[in-house]
């Protein structure tokens, strides 16, 4: 893991007449509510839709547009729409200190250089890591304790990522904050669609809903204790086209 600390602490990209949507349509981001066919990517991705998990994210997030947060985002360089959602999420809160987590599949760090160096300039700390590494979040516990309000999960997509980072996220959040995870596969609908299968997330998730239990296959027994013990499932929202989940955990 490599931290590239932010070399500017003020934020210039806050929008306060805009909500998080239209924030999301304009810088084109597909966690907003736009019609997919009208943003500039479609014509390459012409299967791929936006999933209106701002509106899910205003619920939680509005009560603090104007007070100091402090937010990671796991998977920010998505090539349809890279660093899309940073300018979103900076836009709209007004004091926010943003952390960046990604690992470029399939690009060495240096091909991303002037990619750091511009978002270090714009108040952005990148860490350059792995989801799925014990190391990376080990690190991560150890320099940011109890650090985060909100903390989203959009990286690899493989549940025993997605799981590990949820698990592993308990130390580096603040009690009552929200970890976000997003697409999770309808199990009904878009299981195997897409180069990963996480459905069966939706499937434990939709179980924790009536019995009040988080458990997964991709934990052990004592990673789930710590999962229960630390976290509660507080909402389980399927996008308007039926195809992804996202889920709210709350820290205890």
């Amino acid at each position: 893991m490599i931290i590239f600390k932010k070399q500017n602490n003020k934020n210039h990209f806050f929008q306060e007449k805009e909500n998080l949507s239209q924030l999301a349509n304009k810088f084109e981001t597909d966690k907003g509510t736009a019609n997919a066919s009208t943003l500039s990517w479609s014509k390459d991705y012409p299967h791929h839709s936006c999933w209106s998990y701002t509106k899910t994210y205003e619920k939680y997030m509005n009560p603090l547009k104007y007070q100091p947060v402090s937010m990671l985002e796991i998977g920010v360089c998505d090539k349809r729409f890279p660093y899309a959602s940073i300018k979103m999420w900076m836009s709209h809160f007004k004091e926010i200190d943003f952390y960046a987590v990604d690992n470029f599949w399939g690009y060495e760090i240096g091909e991303k250089a002037k990619d750091i160096e511009k978002l270090n300039n714009q108040g952005v700390t990148f860490i350059y890591g792995d989801q799925g590494s014990f190391g990376d979040w080990d690190e991560l516990n150890n320099l940011y304790p109890s650090k985060f309000d909100f903390l989203i999960e959009d990286g690899s997509h493989w549940p025993n990522h997605m799981m590990v980072s949820l698990w592993k996220s308990i130390g580096v959040m603040k009690t009552g904050g929200y970890f976000f995870m997003e697409d999770i596969q309808n199990p009904l609908k878009s299981r195997g669609w897409f180069k990963y299968d996480n459905a069966l997330i939706a499937q434990e998730l939709l179980e924790t809903l009536s019995t009040n239990k988080l458990y997964s296959s991709f934990l052990n027994d004592q990673q789930n204790e710590e999962v229960q013990t630390n976290f509660e499932l507080v909402d389980l929202v399927l996008d308007p086209t039926g195809v992804n989940y996202l889920a709210v955990f709350r820290r205890k």
